[in-house]
């Protein structure tokens, strides 16, 4: 069997960064007018905080992720400060998922304690393995069969 040429495991996952940061500034200039006249001129709301953080944290973890794979070390303070951005920007994402859902239930109360314990988990489990990739994709599985048997 042969071995994986290193250097293009990086060159891959700095081009996969580089690609979704590229469509992710895309997407925020094409929007931006909406966003400053949407978000930014009214008051802040926890939905509104919980954007910011969606939209702009993943921005700066692609950026901090394409600066790591292309400085070639695993780890390094850019590596840690890129997975130290993941948990707020998850727990953001997440956190809209969730009043969304909630809202769409007509507030549902065993729709939002499922769901949140549902969320809950996986991201402790990321948090404490970020390897976990499995039991995060399981865990979603498991809340999308639970609530859409809830809503019906």
């Amino acid at each position: 069997m042969s071995q994986a040429d290193p250097s293009a495991e990086i060159q891959v996952r700095s081009d996969k960064y580089l690609v979704n940061t590229a469509l992710l500034i895309y997407d925020t200039l094409l929007t931006l007018p909406s966003e400053i006249k949407h978000i930014w001129c009214k008051n802040v709301k926890i939905g509104t905080i919980l954007y910011l953080f969606a939209r702009y944290l993943l921005m700066a973890f692609f950026v901090l992720a394409i600066y790591s794979s292309l400085s070639n070390m695993k780890c390094n303070t850019i590596t840690h400060l890129a997975r130290a951005l993941q948990v707020p920007f998850v727990i953001s994402v997440q956190g809209l998922l969730l009043a969304r859902t909630y809202a769409i239930s007509l507030q549902n109360q065993k729709v939002l304690g499922v769901l949140g314990l549902l969320i809950l988990i996986p991201t402790i489990i990321n948090v404490v393995c970020p390897c976990a990739d499995f039991v995060t994709c399981l865990f979603w599985t498991i809340a999308i069969s639970l609530v859409h048997n809830l809503m019906h």
